[in-house]
């Protein structure tokens, strides 16, 4: 072979390696970005954010069943009293901020 011949083959893959770098950095940076999203995603302030109503229902449900007492440790004294009037209390406010906010929704949309 030829000393031209060689120094074009020299050039070509010094140019394919610089290639392959970019491309390895490029890769990088889309990782790195569907890194961010991902975790953006995850993130419970922005789930939260995005479905407000979704995550309240939620709440209210898993309360529900951890809350809800067992019949065999039912009893009729005053602390069984006092908070079952909390639960009644706690849920009519709970429904009516939910009514509210389903309100203002259905009036922004209206606009």
């Amino acid at each position: 072979m030829s000393s031209g011949r060689v120094s074009e083959i020299e050039k070509k893959k010094i140019e394919l390696e610089n290639e392959l770098v970019r491309i390895q950095e490029g890769i990088d940076k889309s990782i790195d970005g569907v890194k961010e999203e991902v975790a953006d995603s995850l993130d419970p302030k922005s789930i939260i954010k995005k479905y407000p109503l979704h995550v309240l229902g939620a709440s209210v449900l898993i309360g529900f069943l951890i809350g809800k007492p067992n019949s065999s440790s039912l009893s009729k004294g005053s602390g069984s009293l006092i908070g079952s009037e909390i639960k009644k209390a706690l849920t009519k406010k709970g429904l009516s901020i939910l009514a509210e906010m389903i309100e203002g929704k259905r009036k922004s949309r209206e606009e």
